[in-house]
């Protein structure tokens, strides 16, 4: 991991160029700022918050996950079909997890096992979830109106349901990360795989294991989308593992070593949610929205990546 000066300094700019997009932002529309439209952001960050947590801890192990996407709307769809054929809403719930596991367990297993590169198999993996995803609901949105199911995404006045939710389970990963072999171990591999295997870790295992688990962490992602959107969509993942991406990006994650680390994807998830929000509150046309958001990311990637150098490459001038 980075040292946690360095990890600061890394962020930095995200944070700036962040608050700067919200002032942008609250100068073409006052209601950017108001306390309703901070909630949404809360409401609509939640979910993200969770899958860039996953994305993170694969990046960290020199991996790769292109399927989380995908994974998320399957657990979803699962779920809601689950409470929708009258099953009881912990049963439901344990079964979108499930299905998360699952697919993880089986994305996990074509990289450890059989050797293949993260990205051929995760890319190639998506499109079966998809796939199935698309047969089981036969193309077409799933409505619940289950109101036990519908409360975990729901607002109870100015208490944002889905948000409170989602950070719980971030710092609960957070203190995975921090506090288990198990973080140790994504950090070892992906600063050095064969060093780590060499001193007696089962490298194997773990690299199922860590897919597996982000498999369940956006399985539950999954679920608790369907509850906010009282509905599961065999298209609505679409793209959210490449915001997962660009947020452990952005939050100071490198892709090279296992250097990092996921308290910084909440950064990035900020300045995503920001951006996304903001330019729907201005009202912009929907027909420009991802041109406008693929640049504003890209300039806040490439600032972050190059102030990120120069303080390394200043870091290793200052050394003796």
């Amino acid at each position: 991991m980075i040292p946690f000066r360095s990890y600061i300094q890394k962020i930095q700019p995200v944070f700036w160029v962040t608050l700067l997009l919200m002032l942008v932002f609250n100068f073409f529309s006052s209601r950017f700022l108001s306390l309703h439209n901070i909630i949404n952001l809360f409401q609509q960050g939640a979910v993200l918050l969770i899958v860039a947590a996953a994305s993170t801890l694969v990046i960290l192990s020199e991996g790769l996950d292109l399927s989380l996407g995908s994974v998320l709307t399957l657990s979803g769809i699962t779920s809601v079909m689950s409470v929708n054929s009258g099953a009881p809403v912990s049963v439901a719930i344990g079964i979108g997890i499930l299905t998360g596991l699952i697919c993880g367990a089986i994305t996990g297993t074509l990289i450890s096992i059989f050797h293949m590169q993260p990205f051929i198999a995760t890319l190639g993996i998506q499109g079966v979830y998809y796939g199935i995803s698309l047969v089981l609901t036969d193309s077409v949105a799933i409505l619940t109106k289950n109101s036990s199911f519908i409360f975990f995404g729901s607002r109870i006045g100015y208490l944002p349901m889905a948000a409170l939710i989602g950070v719980g389970a971030f710092l609960l990963i957070l203190l995975v990360f921090h506090k288990t072999p198990f973080g140790r171990y994504i950090v070892a591999i992906g600063g050095n795989e064969s060093g780590t295997r060499l001193s007696g870790v089962n490298t194997r295992f773990w690299k199922w294991f860590l897919y597996t688990f982000a498999g369940g962490v956006t399985g539950f992602a999954g679920v608790l989308l369907a509850s906010r959107l009282e509905a599961a969509d065999p298209i609505v993942g679409v793209g959210w593992e490449f915001d997962a991406i660009a947020a452990t990006i952005l939050g100071g994650t490198s892709f090279q070593k296992g250097k990092g680390g996921v308290a910084g994807t909440a950064l990035g998830v900020l300045l995503i949610t920001v951006v996304r929000n903001g330019l729907n509150v201005i009202r912009t046309p929907s027909i420009l929205q991802p041109a406008l958001i693929g640049t504003i990311l890209i300039i806040a990637i490439v600032i972050q990546v190059g102030l990120s150098m120069r303080s390394t490459k200043k870091e290793g001038k200052n050394k003796p």
